[in-house]
């Protein structure tokens, strides 16, 4: 499988989003574009200065300071990390402490402490109306992060989804205090960002349907009727080469045109997170998914993934 390459994204300011002017990034190389996030309707208020930040892969909306920067590899991270300070996103390293970080997790936080962490603050809680756990925790050393390394905020109920609204700060961090005041009214200002009564994305593990020419394709599908407009991949992982996570994906549309699918660009995806591959993408389109495939011998490669559409 083709090794793949995480572009470096550049800082950007919360308060131009989609247009802003983008600091140089450290290494050369295309910058996310910052376009997939948008300014929702005025009637979703955020505090004077402030301005709202929509994920629509990940289905929720916050609001931010209008002077923070924010910035993300992958379009589905859009509005995942702001800080008042610019920062880059190192290329296939961890991701940098921010002052404010949104993200949906599988759990709530650990209410007695991990070897990792330890906790300080677990209490249930409801935000705007929504249940919560408000937690905060500090690294013992024993992880990736070092002794003393503060986090604070909530886990927040969005629907079937856990959100978690919070802020990570190095040892010795003296703005720590003032960025929990801020991740105190951010988790106010959580929303879903599909209207109720629609549905957002959903997974599913498509069979595969045949090889030829190099590529394996899926079998049909169809996309449901809902808000959803893209088709993503995440989860990408070749079974016979676990260490191997990145794979080559396009999206052949129907009807036939001259007898031949429509196809998407073909885009690279890797790991869990969601790659989309179509956009604008209507209720009932069918469809199938492809996969160039890196060997033949001694049997045709077979990559799982998850298709959400």
């Amino acid at each position: 499988m083709r090794t793949h390459r995480l572009v470096l994204a550049a800082a950007i300011c919360v308060g131009t989003l989609g247009t802003a002017a983008v600091a140089a990034p450290a290494a050369a190389g295309p910058v996310t574009a910052a376009a997939t996030a948008h300014v929702a309707p005025a009637h979703n208020s955020v505090p004077r200065g402030w301005q709202r930040c929509v994920n629509t892969a990940e289905n929720y909306s916050i609001g931010a300071p209008r002077s923070w920067y924010t910035t993300q590899i992958r379009p589905e991270e859009v509005c995942a990390q702001f800080h008042p300070d610019r920062f880059v996103i190192p290329l296939e390293s961890e991701y940098p402490l921010t002052a404010l970080n949104v993200q949906r997790v599988t759990a709530l936080p650990s209410r007695s402490g991990t070897e990792f962490e330890r906790t300080l603050l677990w209490r249930r809680t409801t935000v705007a109306g929504r249940p919560a756990v408000r937690f905060e925790t500090v690294s013992t050393g024993a992880g990736l992060d070092l002794e003393g390394t503060r986090r604070y905020g909530y886990v927040v109920r969005l629907g079937d989804a856990l959100i978690s609204v919070h802020t990570a700060a190095a040892p010795g961090e003296t703005r720590y205090a003032a960025w929990r005041k801020v991740v105190n009214r951010v988790a106010r200002t959580l929303t879903p960002a599909t209207p109720r009564g629609h549905r957002s994305c959903t997974p599913i593990r498509p069979e595969t349907s045949f090889y030829e020419a190099g590529r394996v394709g899926s079998e049909e599908l169809t996309t449901p009727v809902s808000r959803c407009t893209t088709i993503s991949v995440s989860h990408v992982a070749d079974p016979a080469n676990p260490a191997d996570r990145c794979q080559t994906f396009l999206v052949g549309f129907w009807p036939l045109v001259d007898g031949s699918l429509t196809y998407t660009e073909p885009v690279t995806a890797c790991g869990e997170h969601r790659t989309v591959l179509a956009r604008n993408v209507p209720n009932n389109a069918r469809y199938l998914v492809i996969y160039a495939v890196d060997y033949i011998e001694p049997d045709v490669q077979q990559v799982t993934f998850k298709v959400w559409h």
